[in-house]
């Protein structure tokens, strides 16, 4: 991976922006408003949650439908031609201007309405490019020739979103047996059939693809780089693993084995790869992922990275799980294999944590590829580690999208704790280390992670403003999950005193770490 220099940014999910345009959903429109505010605070990375299309009704951003393309909720709809051509908001029905006013007033994600909204937006906006474009305006042939060049992968996703939707989301594993095991004949004969609605998925992926690129552009304009989110398995139901079956297995469920923090492991209940298969053909499907990814970002965090290395799985004959492949050096072959092809002509960083054994780290290191610093876990039993000490080649973060935010977790830690950070911690030598988390804790805990000797230093907002918001509670079932939105608008976020006045300390922190 080529060096990117001692830098910083923030960790913030797409979905978590507010802006004055949007439908109740952070969309590809506001990421202008935070790219002004990252050029004044000297953040030159924004590490996103995953952006591919999932689940209906799903919000889990990790709930994917399929290892490629876009999320149509991030589409911007103020960006969108077909519209304005329908009459744009004001063309809105009065309980939708209802039910738009309330979403975007929502403290979170209204997802229940952020569905309908844009889902018949998007509808409205598809018959009148159908109308007044298909299939030889400017626009038609303009997507024609883009889904032209995609290939399989949209031809296969958008005919089983279609196929999925007219069965009211009916797994692909329950329809009927030609479509479940792709003949030929019948999957022609249903493309034929669903031709509009094909075409509609299609449709959208490109409208998607197209504002992705506008803000890749503008992201480049303002010396930010973006860092996606790659998960390292998809769900059963998706359009990837009933087209690569081969691959992508279901006679077992992939989870983690059992550790410190659970005597039972977990059971994910997600397929698992082949890699023994996959090898046969030149790992076709991984690479092809790898260079879509590639392709919208500059960097890419791979996550569950001992995945590549080893996977745990459960099936019948092994209900309590087991590791495949078998033995070490077979992990270790695979690992560096795997991590050598995803790496190919790309950044990526490895998202190492948890338990895993310590050649992971070693061959990462030898690879070059950056893993993960977490300050709070960085400790040889209750001696923390001196943040200054860590390697370039790696990545040093205040918390995960799994974690609580800086605030809460000093409050919560025991004194022993916070008095063993203060120890260690050059920033935290002049300070007070008390239990609240005060604007001195707040201050001395960023600079600690930015002046780390990692090259990559990525700091979650809510830990950046010192608040307590959650984006995601692990093994919970919540409807505050993945519904996180900032206070603020994008567009006033430099006019704000909170982030305004976060902009400048951040500005000076990061400019002392020599970022």
């Amino acid at each position: 991976m080529a060096s990117t220099g001692r830098i910083s940014g923030l960790l913030l999910p797409l979905f978590s922006l507010r802006s004055k345009t949007d439908f109740g959903i952070g969309d590809f429109g506001g990421l202008d408003g935070l790219f002004h505010w990252m050029e004044a605070a000297r953040q030159r990375l924004l590490m996103l949650l995953p952006l591919l299309p999932t689940a209906p009704g799903d919000p889990s951003p990790y709930s994917t439908r399929s290892a490629f393309g876009l999320n149509a909720l991030f589409i911007n709809l103020e960006m969108l031609p077909e519209f304005h051509a329908t009459g744009g908001e004001a063309a809105l029905s009065d309980e939708e201007k209802r039910m738009l006013a309330e979403a975007r007033a929502a403290p979170r994600i209204r997802y229940d309405l952020v569905f309908r909204l844009k889902g018949a937006a998007f509808r409205r906006s598809f018959e009148h490019f159908e109308r007044n474009e298909w299939p030889n305006g400017p626009r038609a042939r303009e997507f024609s020739d883009w889904r032209q060049q995609q290939g399989e992968w949209l031809e296969s996703y958008a005919l089983y979103t279609a196929i999925s939707q007219e069965r009211n989301q009916t797994p692909w594993w329950e329809w009927p047996e030609p479509l479940r095991d792709r003949h030929a004949a019948a999957l022609k004969a249903e493309a034929e059939r669903l031709e509009r609605e094909v075409r509609y998925h299609a449709w959208l992926q490109w409208v998607a693809e197209v504002q992705w690129n506008a803000v890749r552009g503008l992201a480049k304009a303002r010396g930010v780089l973006l860092c996606g989110d790659e998960p390292f398995i998809i769900g059963q139901d998706s359009s990837d693993v009933w087209a690569h079956r081969d691959v992508l297995r279901r006679d077992a469920r992939l989870g983690v084995p059992p550790d410190a923090f659970s005597a039972t492991g977990q059971d994910w209940g997600l397929p698992y790869f082949d890699f023994a298969q996959m090898e046969k053909d030149g790992y076709r499907w991984l690479k092809s992922r790898a260079v879509k990814a590639a392709s919208y970002y500059d960097l890419r965090r791979v996550d569950h990275a001992v995945g590549y290395f080893r996977q745990w799985i459960r099936d019948e004959q092994t209900p309590t799980g087991r590791f495949v492949p078998d033995n070490e050096e077979a992990w270790r072959r695979y690992g560096e294999l795997h991590f050598r092809l995803l790496s190919k002509d790309a950044g990526i960083v490895a998202e190492d944590l948890g338990v895993i054994p310590p050649f992971v780290r070693t061959i990462l290191k030898d690879l070059g590829l950056p893993g993960y610093r977490v300050l709070r876990w960085e400790r040889d039993d209750n001696v923390y580690r001196n943040p200054h000490d860590f390697p370039a080649v790696s990545l040093v973060t205040t918390g995960t999208h799994d974690t609580e935010p800086a605030a809460e977790w000093w409050e919560a830690a025991s004194e022993d704790e916070r008095q063993a950070i203060a120890r260690v911690y050059p920033e935290f030598q002049s300070i007070t280390a008390t239990r609240e988390f005060t604007p001195a804790v707040h201050r001395a805990t960023l600079a600690a992670a930015l002046n780390a000797g990692s090259d990559l230093c990525v700091l979650p907002w809510q830990d950046v403003l010192g608040t307590r918001d959650r984006i995601n509670l692990p093994g919970s079932m919540s409807d505050a999950n993945w519904s996180y939105r900032i206070s603020q608008n994008v567009e006033d976020l430099l006019t704000l005193e909170e982030t305004r006045t976060a902009a400048e300390r951040l500005g000076l922190l990061t400019a002392s770490a020599r970022r």
